[in-house]
């Protein structure tokens, strides 16, 4: 029972954090319409500040999507090690 315990307290994180990289991921696309807008503006000194930020800002979400996604990849890989431990206990 532990272990199912165990398995099942896995499976709600797992769940919650695809929700929080959905989140995070829909954000990151919600940027796109602010880049393509600054884009088309003149040359001024605090328009090209604010697509160097909106830059900054954008190449860390991209950073910490890619990190993300390797704790979700490890998570999955943990969940199933769990699984197949139970099933293994079982068939004993």
């Amino acid at each position: 029972m532990k272990l199912q315990d165990a398995l099942d307290e896995e499976a709600i994180l797992e769940e919650q954090m695809l929700a929080l990289m959905h989140r995070f991921a829909d954000r990151f696309m919600d940027r796109r319409v602010e880049i393509n807008s600054l884009m088309v503006l003149h040359d001024h000194p605090l328009i090209d500040y604010g697509k160097y930020a909106l830059g900054c800002m954008t190449g860390a979400a991209m950073k910490k999507c890619v990190e993300l996604k390797g704790v979700k990849d490890e998570l999955l890989r943990s969940i199933e090690e769990k699984r197949q431990l139970i099933t293994n206990y079982r068939d004993m």
